[in-house]
């Protein structure tokens, strides 16, 4: 809004670019124009002021559709002053001389007049269609008949407005039949997302049997090779058992050969030792003999009194003791006589 200011009686008033002033004094316009600033009387002075931007003014329709479905159309209508001396005397935009201010509201009255021009179009293309048909499509058909309609009211042009856009905001039935038309579409929705969770569901459990598949698989597989594992170290113990009886039993005829060679070695030498025995027996035998002629030959010359001397020596070293002994005086004389050289008398 222009800003007044006060300085005891005059009033000194400046407006912004977008705010057209008319200044009437004695009903005749004195000044207009956008972005006024000037000094003036307030006693001599009828001041108005029309915005000149884009204003936008929104509003709600009820109406019904042709199967008597009621509707709430809300839709928003820019438009701008294009003649503000005409719309400033179809509408009263005067404002204080002292605050600067509307004395009335005048853009509210502009906001009934979009609204009733709304209002026949609207109900016209909504009375002849369905509920169905009017949320499918009703937004941009709505949108071009208001269109249409606002550009061949002449009514609009002689207030000295101009159409700028026209916006169909919303376009929606009561809540519960609005409830109910989305209750297909919320179950539809329902089923797919519940068709994704079974979905998923299913996947999980093929993953897993999948994964139970390919673990039974590995158990399976390591089964196969503990049992070749087994099969190979029992193969290896039988080889090993094979080798070692093998070894053995050529240790066995080793020992046997070994056993047979020690045995005929032994014979042999048993033989030899046999026989060294019988010679050396044959041998001593023949030199026990000889020594006996021997003996015999020495006994036959050795004298009665020698020989007698050798067997008391031989008999004196095998006896250990003695305990009587007698000698004869006989005895004694003849062996005397005999050192003494003194054969024995011959009787």
């Amino acid at each position: 809004m222009a800003t007044i200011s006060k300085y005891g009686m005059v009033r000194h008033l400046r407006a912004e670019p977008n705010q057209f002033v008319l200044h009437f004094q004695n009903g005749r316009v004195k000044r207009s124009g956008a972005g006024l600033a000037y000094w003036f009387l307030p006693l001599s002075a009828a001041l108005a002021e029309v915005p000149v931007e884009d204003i936008a003014t929104t509003f709600v329709l009820n109406e019904r559709s042709r199967d008597f479905q009621a509707l709430k159309v809300q839709c928003t209508v820019v438009y701008r002053v294009a003649d503000p001396a005409v719309a400033c005397s179809r509408v009263n935009f005067s404002i204080g001389a002292d605050t600067g201010t509307w004395v009335q509201r005048p853009l509210d009255a502009l906001a009934t007049l979009w609204s009733q021009r709304a209002l026949p179009p609207t109900r016209s293309y909504l009375a002849a269609a369905t509920l169905e048909e009017a949320l499918n499509r009703g937004s941009d058909a709505i949108r071009e008949a208001l269109m249409k309609a606002f550009r061949a009211d002449s009514e609009i042009a002689a207030m000295g407005l101009a159409l700028v856009n026209v916006v169909i905001d919303k376009l929606a039935p009561m809540a519960d039949v609005e409830k109910a038309l989305q209750t297909p579409a919320r179950e539809s929705i329902q089923a797919k997302a519940d068709e994704a969770i079974f979905q998923r569901r299913a996947q999980a459990v093929e993953k897993e049997r999948a994964i139970k598949e390919n673990e039974l698989a590995t158990e399976l597989e390591l089964e196969r090779k503990q049992e070749l594992l087994i099969k190979q170290r029992g193969d290896n113990a039988l080889n090993q058992v094979r080798q070692s009886a093998a070894a053995d039993a050529e240790k066995t005829r080793s020992e046997i050969s070994r056993l047979h060679a020690i045995a005929e070695a032994e014979a042999k030498r048993q033989a030899v030792t046999a026989q060294a025995a019988a010679e050396s027996q044959r041998v001593m035998a023949a030199a026990r003999m000889e020594e006996t002629a021997t003996y015999h030959e020495i006994w036959r010359n050795t004298p009665s009194q020698t020989a007698s001397g050798i067997v008391m020596a031989r008999f004196a070293e095998h006896i250990t003791s003695i305990r009587h002994l007698n000698i004869t005086p006989d005895l004694l004389a003849q062996h005397f006589r005999e050192w003494l050289g003194n054969p024995p008398e011959s009787k």
